[in-house]
């Protein structure tokens, strides 16, 4: 296609359902697929399928049934998948090692879907296919039998079959385009011949429509002159009679000028007299006015006293009445009226003994009452007021003598004694709740001066009684007067309120407190009440549950809830460029399985510390999971972040941790631009570090199988001479029966390695004189499983690790750990367990004592083909009975 073709089509979106037929393409994948033996399919470029898959094998199917397996099968088809313009992407996929490779569909240079192919092994594939089974948690035998079935064939084949598939899309790909310009060609052409015709049709029906208007137009035309003309013989008529009729108009307009003038005289006559008359009005009004006002304000100042005082009146608690000089009730409030129970009419005639009537004691306490007014114009009285329903209340009464137009009154206030004790009983509570509470109480003005407090006060704060009332709050709070202290009164005497701050004792001891603050009436006075609690140790809880929240309880370092929280406040522009560093700590569940849980933490403790000290202080390292970290590094480029790789594994280079040399493995990317994925660049970096881990784990791991070996022997230096003779027993064995030098070199091996897995357990069970308990004897009979986990984690060493773990069973499936029988043991394994036996029962032990090599040969003898292969036993009798052991 030329550039021409391509320049004037590049804006068109296009889909593949648009650009192909599904029918042919499918036919043409399903026939690449017969071709060449490889899966195919076609997909979206986000990994949605669009053809039905072609020659996908049950191992694939298989492995995405496990979530590990789906996941890892995600992250290839991502990488596969990838927009690739200059040759196909060849990856081996995660789960199995198998060989897949992909290429772009590009359609004008937009990326509109992905050919897939592969699933396929090639010569270098050399993996152990139980590594993958055991790593994404699929049964091994399903995973051998399906592995069988799956196309073979060398790397350099299934690469051509990728650069075949990578012209053929890019040939679909130049078809499509020219056959969608040129559909889009045709159609632009059959739209604009469409339009022509239109504009046509048009065209000619306007022609048409305007000679028809110009016609019109000409005959008005014809008909406007000649009334024109008639018009202007008429006009020449009427101006004449204007010309005489504005002379008779001038004339008129000459007498009605002298007329409004003399009018005009007279109104200004008229208007200077009704200005002196409002003058005099506007006078009085004032006048008027301002006694009208005065007049109200007096009558508003009066009303509002009556209302102030009959609102104090009535709102009263106790009863207030005003007796006249023969003793009848005049005025009374409402009180009254709900105390006693009687109607303000039936109040209108009451006298001032009617209450007492039959209580002498009542009416001589009364009586005594207004003797003591009368002489000293104030008296009191306790009686028994009788209700209208009979009952009587215990009173409290005080009067005063009262003059109204030179007539004596006495007026006063009646309080039930009982609501005044109950009153007096409360307060009393009260005072003790404040002097029992354990929480300080203080009564502070809107100044902030502390004017009392409760004995819990002076002693949490260490001040004597006096020394607090001389002190105000922010003295309390080592501070001078705020705006904030302001506010937090003001909105404590409206609403109240409830906050934390900080107090300082008198020796100079800061404390949390939460104080509750209200605003309340202290003695006719507008106060605070403020009740404080200690909440140090609450804070430090809380401090305490938030670092973890956010930290590592491990390493320290922050977790990956914090992580994931400042990543996105962290992913701005100004920040950019943003590195992020994966590290993944190698071996580590190695370390876990041979010297056990505490050891594997001191060595993630010791990872973390190597990565801290190596960082910034505005940089994020968290622990990502459970042997990786991340680190988040603002305004830094990838130059940096390699840097500070290098500082990190320069931190850790000398760090042993039980003889073993730390590793990890790191990955890191960069965003650069504002509109970059801050959640890809994070990938992107995670499959960097994997592809590195690779490289560097399987050296760490042999390292550490040495290290492991090399700790047991020197534990137990009788581990490793019982190791050496079990592994030339073996290897005398294998000569005997007949195996090639290749496989007596890996009996000799696994004859050294066979107690491997003994490094995990405890040396007092591995030394101990007398008889293990049945928990120490399960604990010992682990170490083949043990031993079989550390080495299956080396490729070196995979092949050696089965016979390892089956060293220890029997012939008559009584052994252990899986109970395995008769020849279903592998050969190595049965070699390994009669050899041990023979060390074992010819060597000194704590809890026995040796075997003659007699009396060890009669032991095989008899428990061959129970505990031993019957044929392997038998051949290593009568190697003994020939005079063994020989070199």
């Amino acid at each position: 296609m030329s550039e021409e073709l391509i320049f004037d089509n590049r804006n068109k979106k296009h889909t593949f359902y648009e650009l192909f037929d599904l029918e042919e393409i499918q036919k043409l994948q399903d026939s690449l697929s017969a071709a060449t033996g490889v899966a195919s399919l076609i997909t979206e470029p986000d990994g949605t399928p669009i053809t039905k898959p072609s020659g996908f094998c049950n191992l694939c199917t298989e492995i995405r049934k496990t979530e590990i397996g789906r996941k890892n099968c995600l992250i290839s088809d991502s990488i596969i998948g990838g927009l690739n313009k200059k040759g196909p992407n060849i990856q081996r996929c995660l789960s199995g090692g198998l060989l897949d490779g992909g290429a772009s569909i590009i359609v004008a240079g937009e990326h509109i879907a992905n050919w897939l192919v592969g699933q396929v092994l090639d010569e270098a594939y050399g993996a152990d296919q139980f590594q993958y089974a055991d790593l994404i948690g699929m049964d091994q035998e399903l995973y051998q039998r399906e592995l069988l079935k799956v196309k073979r064939m060398t790397r350099g084949q299934f690469e051509n079959i990728c650069n075949y598939l990578f012209l053929t899309v890019q040939q679909l790909s130049s078809y499509a385009l020219q056959n969608s310009f040129l559909e889009d060609k045709v159609n632009e052409k059959i739209h604009k011949e469409i339009e022509i015709t239109n504009l046509n049709k048009d065209l000619e029906q306007r022609i048409q429509e305007r000679t028809i208007q110009l016609e019109e137009t000409n005959a008005l035309l014809e008909e406007t002159n000649a009334l024109l003309e008639e018009t202007n013989a008429e006009l020449q008529e009427t101006n004449a009679e204007l010309e005489e009729m504005n002379a008779v108009l001038e004339e008129e307009i000459i007498k009605r000028q002298k007329a409004e003038d003399e009018v005009k005289v007279l109104n200004e006559d008229l208007e200077k007299k009704v200005i002196a008359r409002t003058i005099q009005l506007q006078d009085l009004n004032s006048i008027l006015e301002e006694e009208i006002i005065e007049r109200i304000r007096a009558e508003n100042e009066l009303n509002k006293e009556r209302v102030f005082t009959d609102a104090l009146f009535h709102s009263a608690q106790g009863m207030i009445y005003l007796y006249d000089d023969k003793s009848k009730l005049v005025r009374w409030n409402d009180k009254h009226e709900e105390m006693t129970g009687y109607s303000a009419e039936e109040l209108a005639e009451m006298h001032l003994l009617d209450w007492y009537e039959g209580d002498q004691a009542s009416q001589k306490a009364v009586l005594d009452g207004l003797a003591m007014i009368d002489k000293t114009g104030f008296g009191n009285a306790e009686a028994n007021l009788r209700k209208k329903d009979g009952t009587r209340i215990p009173m409290l009464f005080t009067a005063s003598k009262v003059m109204i137009d030179d007539k004596q009154y006495f007026a006063g206030v009646g309080i039930d004694i009982t609501e005044w004790k109950q009153l007096n009983e409360r307060l009393h509570k009260y005072q003790v709740l404040a002097e029992k509470s354990k929480d300080p109480m203080l009564f502070v003005d809107k100044q902030g001066n502390i004017l009392e407090v409760n004995n819990a006060a002076a002693e949490t704060y260490g001040y004597t009684y006096a020394e607090l009332l001389s002190m105000t709050i922010y003295d309390l709070r080592h501070c001078s007067e705020s705006a904030e202290i302001a506010e937090q009164m003001e909105l404590a005497d409206k609403e109240g309120i409830l906050f934390d701050t900080v107090h300082y004792l008198k020796d100079g001891t800061s404390i949390n407190v939460e104080v509750s603050s209200q605003g309340t009436m202290l003695g006719g006075r507008r106060v605070l009440l403020s009740i404080v609690r200690d909440i140090t140790d609450r804070k430090r809880r809380e401090d305490e549950n938030r670092f973890l929240s956010y930290h590592d309880p491990l390493t320290g370092l922050y977790n990956r809830r914090f992580y994931e929280e400042a990543i996105k406040q962290l992913d701005t522009e100004e920040n950019i460029p943003i590195s992020i560093i994966i590290g993944d700590v190698n071996g580590l569940k190695l370390v876990n399985d041979a010297f056990g849980h505490d050891i594997g933490d001191k060595l993630l403790q010791e990872a973390g510390k190597a990565i801290q000290s190596a960082c910034r202080n505005d940089d994020i390292v968290a622990r990502w999971g459970g042997d990786e970290f991340v680190i988040l590094l603002p305004k830094t480029a990838s130059e940096e972040a390699e840097k500070l790789v290098v500082r990190i594994r320069e931190n850790y280079s000398d760090v042993l941790i039980n003889a073993i040399r730390m590793s990890i493995s790191f990955g890191w990317e960069t965003k650069k631009n504002p509109g970059d994925d801050i959640l890809k660049i994070l990938k992107s970096a995670e499959d960097i570090m994997y592809k590195h881990k690779v490289i560097e784990n399987e050296g760490m791991r042999g390292n550490t199988i040495n290290t492991i070996i090399n700790t047991l022997h020197e534990k137990n230096p009788r581990e490793e001479q019982h190791s050496k003779r079990v592994s030339q027993i073996c290897q005398d064995i294998g000569r005997t029966i007949g195996l090639s030098e290749i496989e007596i070199s890996r009996l000799k091996v696994v004859g050294l390695l066979h107690d491997i897995g003994k490094i995990a357990i405890e040396e007092g069970i591995l030394n101990k004189p007398g008889k293990l308990t049945d928990r120490e004897w399960d604990d010992l009979k682990r170490h083949p499983d043990i031993g079989y986990r550390i080495l299956s984690s080396s490729y070196e060493m995979v092949d050696l690790a089965d016979c390892i773990l089956a060293h220890h069973e029997r012939w008559d499936g009584k052994g252990y750990p899986k109970g395995l029988k008769g020849e279903a043991i592998p050969l190595v394994s049965r070699i390994i367990a009669l050899a041990d036996s023979y060390d074992a029962m010819i060597s000194e032990r704590p809890y026995r004592v040796s075997l003659t090599e007699k009396q060890a040969l009669e032991e095989i003898r008899r428990n061959s083909g129970t505990q031993f292969d019957p044929a392997i036993a038998g051949i290593f009798i009568e190697k003994l009975l020939s005079g063994y052991p020989k070199d």
